[in-house]
């Protein structure tokens, strides 16, 4: 998990084709037992957002971090 302010961010990397997120949307939908508010997946997908999950390419997130 992430922080970001004062909420939590699940972070998500996935490598099957399917990208399917069936735990992060679980977690998602229960607030009162996770307290985290939004999701960041990261696969070898295009850059969107749906339902609080803010879908990243690999490429974008790792040229942040290696450098």
């Amino acid at each position: 998990m992430l922080r970001r302010k004062i909420e939590q961010t699940l972070g998500d990397w996935k490598k099957a084709a399917t990208g399917n997120t069936k735990s992060a949307k679980t977690i998602l939908k229960n607030y009162d037992k996770y307290h985290v508010t939004h999701a960041i997946k990261v696969g070898d997908y295009n850059v969107g957002e749906m339902g609080g999950i803010l879908t990243l390419p690999h490429y974008m997130v790792m040229s942040g971090v290696m450098g």
